[in-house]
């Protein structure tokens, strides 16, 4: 019989936490889901927030990720069942002068109406607004 044991030293580190300095994944349509259905608590997020300073704002055109008829379907699906919530959201950005500055300097020109998710990153000083216009 032998006996195989791992000394502390040598043990995977599983503990580690992202760096902030590290790329994040590209936006798929399941991570674009996962957003659109958080709508509501990043509502509450912003609604928190004081923004004297425009944040950095980063813009997702879905549709640029959502090519196939499947995937636009999926998120279709996403934006019905959430749409009270999307509203919400849609509301709380209006109420920050900044963040629709931002949207408004936007070279695709999306409107307020047309985030469909949004996800606050660091500590609020990144935003990520996901639009689809239609």
């Amino acid at each position: 019989m032998v006996a195989l044991g791992t000394s502390v030293a040598t043990a995977q580190d599983t503990t580690r936490k992202e760096s902030k300095g590290e790329v994040k994944a590209p936006p798929s349509v399941a991570s674009i889901v996962m957003v659109v259905d958080g709508s509501l608590a990043t509502a509450g997020k912003l609604g928190s927030l004081k923004m004297e300073t425009p944040p950095n704002v980063e813009f997702v055109d879905v549709r640029s990720i959502a090519t196939a008829e499947s995937d636009q379907a999926i998120l279709k699906t996403a934006v019905e069942k959430n749409k009270d919530s999307i509203k919400q959201l849609q509301e709380e950005l209006k109420k920050h002068p900044t963040i629709v500055t931002a949207i408004n300097n936007q070279d695709k020109k999306p409107e307020v109406g047309d985030v469909i998710g949004a996800e606050l990153l660091g500590e609020g000083d990144k935003l990520v607004l996901y639009f689809w216009k239609k």
